[in-house]
């Protein structure tokens, strides 16, 4: 009998190695989704469908939190009076950075948001930072500008996930070798009677 206990006890350390294997392979493999939001869900909101100037406007960038890389911002231009979505206005972005000086410029097109109703424009920044940026439409209406803040923060590194899944993981393997011995011992115990 001990020795059926025991082989149950090994089972048992194999069916937990093999666990902590697979969440030990999630938590390496993970890599950072590559997505587009084109809308508010998920995104920063940087105006909040108000009226900005001579057009009511929806402003968001994603993701959020943006990363080096490619950060896209979407616009959304109505007549305020009426509330008609304006399709033939001139949008532009422009983002610097206060601390090296460098600037960035983009159109915002309707090609870019894949409909005809938003405008957007994909920038790559590649520093991280505080970008100060500024939101121009011009059309048939009139002018609105806006400026606000883009952070911009650089991507998690494989370290990061490394020194918070090994902790994770010793932890799992403490309470599964705890949960094994426990689980001998019951089974042993019970056999002996």
């Amino acid at each position: 009998m001990l020795r059926g206990s025991r082989g149950q006890a090994v089972w048992a350390l194999r069916r937990l190695l093999a666990s902590v294997l697979v969440v030990a392979a999630v938590i390496l493999g993970a890599r950072t989704a590559v997505a587009e939001n084109l809308g508010p869900g998920g995104s920063r909101i940087i105006v909040g469908d108000e009226v900005v100037g001579d057009y009511r406007l929806l402003v968001t960038s994603a993701p959020n939190p943006a990363l080096t890389g490619s950060v896209t911002f979407v616009i959304r231009v109505s007549d305020p009076q009426t509330g008609r979505k304006v399709l033939d206005a001139q949008v532009d972005i422009e983002l610097t950075l206060p601390a090296t000086g460098a600037v960035l410029t983009a159109p915002a097109t309707q090609q870019n948001a894949g409909n005809n109703i938003d405008y957007a424009a994909h920038i790559s920044i590649e520093q991280e930072g505080q970008w100060n940026g500024v939101l121009r439409v011009r059309g048939d209406l009139g002018a609105s500008e806006v400026k606000f803040t883009q952070g911009v923060n650089a991507p998690r590194q494989l370290n990061t996930v490394i020194l918070v899944g090994i902790p994770f993981l010793a932890i799992l393997v403490v309470f599964g070798a705890m949960w094994m011995a426990r689980s001998s011992e019951r089974k042993a115990v019970q056999t002996s009677n």
